[in-house]
């Protein structure tokens, strides 16, 4: 159960591609209107969309929360049909109907929490589910009563070849390759304040190049923004396994999907946190990369530190030393480790994928 953003999505797909290969039958159940179904049918599992909702936590909405109560009938409806052994939810308001209706069904359920500071559907189900997983054990704490465990983050793991996704996105092999990436929807102030300090940097840095990943509904606003700067591309949506198997640099908000993505991928970050994340969770997330010397974090706003994280990343040896840092954080093997302390919680195991007899 999963939805609304690539934080809360691609972890649960990541889950999904290994289970499948362990035999698992996988389906995702989300928000009918989201980019979750797009991106399922993608990875080839299959999708049920239920309504969802949204939750603004300073103006909560009665329809939206009506909804969300309409996406736990549906999702209940579709758990009796199904019969699941296991629903895992992977946090956000998209995974209330899923979640809830494993717990009305009695169907067993276990909880995902990727960030320092649980979300509202983690605290309110941990204690009812089997098992709630963290990335991050300082969460436990904000838990009482529920059983915990800690494995890293799943991710896709795909790596391109560095050659090979250069010339996928149009960049030389030997430019220095600063990736802009707000998410998988692209990020407002990204789009506004990278293309303000761009200029500059790129004026004093021959070789760079910038890959500005806008999200679709932005890509004209920020080609307007940086004209027709040189050693520039501009994409709504971008591959995130090519974009920093490519990337040498990159620039994002402060999510920990994105921040395990680019430990997979040993590329060195500047985060710009979110300010209205809950429980301003984003900028928990940076100062810890930046305790681990994995990069270094600019208040949104603050365009001259913007700059300076970026600038001093440019410099080979601070690249070479963070990076290193931001490999030593990679979360490789998360999905393995999640899928076999889920397993025992499941109603049954699935039978091992069988094996073609030779004949004789």
């Amino acid at each position: 159960a999963t939805g609304g953003t690539g934080g809360h999505v691609f972890p649960a797909l990541a889950l999904a591609e290994r289970a499948s290969k362990a035999g698992w039958e996988v389906t995702v159940i989300g928000g009918a209107n989201g980019p979750e179904a797009g991106w399922s049918a993608a990875a080839g599992v299959p999708f049920v969309g239920v309504p969802s909702g949204k939750l603004d936590r300073s103006r909560p909405s009665p329809r939206e929360l009506a909804r969300a109560m309409a996406g736990v009938l549906r999702a209940t409806a579709a758990l009796r049909r199904a019969r699941p052994d296991l629903l895992v939810g992977f946090g956000g308001f998209a995974s209330l109907p899923g979640v809830a209706a494993a717990w009305l069904t009695r169907t067993p359920f276990a909880v995902h929490e990727t960030n320092a500071v649980p979300g509202l559907v983690t605290r309110a189900f941990a204690r009812r589910a089997r098992l709630t997983v963290l990335t991050q054990a300082v969460a436990a704490s904000r838990l009482p009563g529920a059983r915990v465990c800690v494995v890293p983050l799943p991710v896709r793991e795909k790596r391109v070849d560095r050659a090979e996704a250069r010339a996928a996105l149009g960049v030389p092999a030997d430019a220095t390759l600063t990736l802009v990436l707000g998410g998988s929807q692209g990020s407002a102030y990204l789009n506004e304040a990278v293309p303000q300090v761009a200029a500059r940097v790129l004026r004093d840095h021959p070789r760079l190049w910038l890959l500005h990943q806008t999200g679709d509904r932005w890509r004209a606003e920020v080609d307007a923004r940086l004209g027709p700067a040189e050693r520039t591309r501009r994409v709504g949506f971008v591959d995130a396994a090519t974009a920093f198997s490519a990337a040498d640099v990159a620039i994002t908000r402060g999510g920990f999907g994105t921040l395990a993505d680019a430990a997979f991928h040993g590329v060195p970050l500047v985060v710009v946190p979110l300010p209205s994340s809950a429980e301003d969770h984003q900028r928990h997330n940076a100062e810890a990369l930046a305790a681990d010397g994995a990069g270094s974090w600019a208040a949104q706003g603050d365009l001259a530190a913007l700059e300076s994280a970026w600038r001093t990343l440019l410099d080979p040896e601070r690249r070479r030393l963070a990076a290193a840092a931001a490999r030593a954080r990679s979360p490789e093997g998360g999905g393995e480790r999640l899928l076999a302390a889920l397993a025992p919680h499941a109603r049954r195991r699935p039978d091992p994928p069988r094996t073609p007899r030779s004949r004789p």
